[in-house]
């Protein structure tokens, strides 16, 4: 359980370091109680489309019958981690063209569009091979680890934003703390299915 628990909370933050990043544009915006609470909707919203697209496709995937092809999912947060190792992951430019166009009048749908677009394929690549390697009380862990730290990443966007400089910090090492951490868990995942093992093995 306790694994479970530090290793959820890992992935979800390596998934949502750049994110802070793109909410603190969006408190810097809002002028007041209401816009502040779409926010929190807008995210969770977001997040929680995520997640259910990542359940669905890992219940699809989980009929596969041979567990060692599950194993090369890992091959997809290893892309990822290259990728943004190599190339970065900075969505800011689109976050104020949207808030540009549309302003604070629709924040929840623009906050759940901007999550969904800046995170989804990511976060889909990431969640499904996890997901796949837990049993079902595993995943309910899971599932109220990312409910709780979606809460408290927007909070402590929404506590840092006027905190001047943090913003520049987070954008400058969130890509190397992002491509660790997406290489590591796309390791673990093969090696869990014992995915280079068998392949070895059919030489």
């Amino acid at each position: 359980m306790f694994q479970t628990i530090v290793t959820s909370a890992v992935l979800y933050l390596a998934t949502a370091v750049d994110l802070i990043v793109i909410l603190l544009i969006f408190f810097a915006r809002a002028e007041s109680q209401k816009q502040v609470r779409d926010i929190y909707i807008g995210q969770y919203l977001g997040s929680l489309i995520l997640i259910g697209m990542s359940l669905f496709l890992a219940y699809v995937l989980n009929f596969v019958p041979e567990k060692w092809i599950l194993g090369l999912l890992g091959l997809i947060p290893i892309y990822f981690g290259l990728k943004v190792a190599i190339s970065g992951d900075s969505d800011e430019e689109e976050v104020e063209e949207r808030l540009d166009k549309s302003g604070l009048s629709k924040l929840v749908k623009t906050v759940a569009l901007v999550t969904i677009a800046s995170c989804g394929a990511d976060n889909i690549g990431l969640f499904v091979p996890y997901f796949l390697t837990l049993n079902i009380s595993e995943l309910f862990i899971a599932l109220v680890v990312f409910i709780i730290l979606i809460y408290l990443l927007v909070f402590t966007a929404q506590k840092i934003v006027h905190i001047t400089g943090i913003g520049e910090v987070i954008e400058k090492y969130s890509r190397w703390v992002m491509a660790v951490i997406y290489i590591g868990l796309g390791s673990f995942i093969i090696y869990e299915n014992n995915t280079i093992q068998t392949i070895v093995s059919f030489f």
